[in-house]
């Protein structure tokens, strides 16, 4: 009976054995050539001989020769974005060991100019070109985290010249685009009660939802605004126009407020918050307050509804210290006046006290009795 015991023993322990032996051998396996824990995301413009990609044109990136994922625009020009509203990034994953290695790119089949090295974890804008036949390839925008970049496209010299300072507008501005959308003059419009300034700097690429260049940009107070989240004040809301129309790089957005208007923020931190029509959710924007000149200013990628909020500082709370409670002047009785029990000894003392003394007047009395 022990041996058949020791046996049974034994078996577990091989057995025990065996299954760790097969969890390392499985952990090891699984290690080999995992991806990273996050790969890196790309997102910019996209052009191809020298005119914004159509949307539906499909890129994917190419790393030790392998294709990774794809991503298909939805915009024409561009693929994914910094805040992530819109067309989902594209996803780039290799494995710890190829960090470093050289990132290439395909824009509808055919090898962009530009490449990159591969940082996991990493969101960087990358602006890509397919050259053409026609034209030289356009590199645009800033390629950060590129090796390679395309050269500027020469300026024409039947380019007109542009005012130094740009002309503010009223309520609607027309913008002077190239074919591609670039806005070839510095654009100012502001809101007709100065609630609100869109500063569009030139070179900034505007188009339109449907992804076409941008002909002209309105700004006015909204006359329809959303719910604001619990607990938020809605000061200034701004309907920027046409809804839908998108810039790169951002343009700005700044609120101008009166005295009053600031007044009534009191202590609070003002913030920038634009509407999502498809999720009908209010979403934080980062923005910059001057309590000086009385702006709060932000970047904006995209038209929506603009409202500039503030959660309202609650009020201290004040706790009471309750004073010392002075003890209760004590008036003498008069003749024939009890006076509260609670006010003398308490009741167990005086009939403890009256004991006591009955007992030792009959022990005197016991006492002298005795004695005499």
């Amino acid at each position: 009976m022990l041996q058949s015991n020791g046996e049974n023993v034994k078996l577990q322990y091989g057995l025990t054995l065996v299954l760790l032996l097969a969890l390392v051998a499985g952990a090891a396996a699984a290690g080999e050539g995992a991806p990273p824990a996050f790969p890196q995301e790309f997102y910019g413009s996209v052009t191809i001989d020298g005119a914004p990609a159509p949307a539906g044109t499909v890129i994917a990136g190419v790393i030790g020769g392998r294709e990774c994922e794809s991503v298909t625009t939805t915009v024409a020009g561009e693929y994914g974005s910094p805040s992530r509203h819109r067309g989902a990034n594209l996803l780039v994953w290799g494995s710890t060991e190829q960090a470093g290695e050289t990132i290439t790119f395909l824009v509808g089949g055919k090898a962009a100019t530009e490449t990159a090295t591969y940082t996991p974890g990493k969101v960087t804008r990358l602006d890509l070109t397919v050259a053409g036949s026609g034209s030289g390839s356009n590199g645009g925008g800033s390629n950060e985290g590129g090796s390679s970049s395309s050269s500027a496209a020469p300026v024409s010299s039947s380019t007109p010249e542009r005012p130094a300072a740009p002309a503010t507008h009223v309520g609607r501005a027309a913008l002077s685009t190239t074919p591609a959308g670039e806005v070839t003059a510095s654009t100012t419009v502001r809101a007709a009660d100065g609630a609100g300034t869109l500063q569009i700097p030139e070179g900034t690429t505007a188009r339109d939802a449907a992804g076409n260049p941008l002909g002209a940009v309105t700004v006015a107070r909204a006359a329809d605004v959303p719910a604001a989240p619990p607990g938020t004040t809605v000061g200034i809301a701004l309907d920027c126009g046409p809804a839908g129309a998108v810039f790169d790089p951002p343009v700005t957005l700044t609120y101008t407020l009166s005295t009053e208007e600031w007044a009534k923020i009191g202590g609070a931190a003002p913030k920038v918050m634009w509407y999502n029509p498809a999720s009908k959710v209010w979403q934080e924007v980062p923005a910059t307050v001057d309590p000086a000149t009385r702006t709060v200013t932000a970047k904006v990628s995209h038209f929506s509804v603009y409202a500039l909020a503030w959660t309202p500082t609650p009020p201290a709370e004040t706790t009471a210290v309750p004073a010392a409670a002075a003890p209760e002047a004590r008036q003498p009785s008069s003749p024939g006046t009890t006076q509260p029990a609670g006010d003398g000894l308490p009741w167990p003392f005086i009939g403890i006290g009256a004991l006591l003394l009955i007992g030792a007047v009959a022990g005197g009395i016991m006492y002298l009795r005795k004695k005499g």
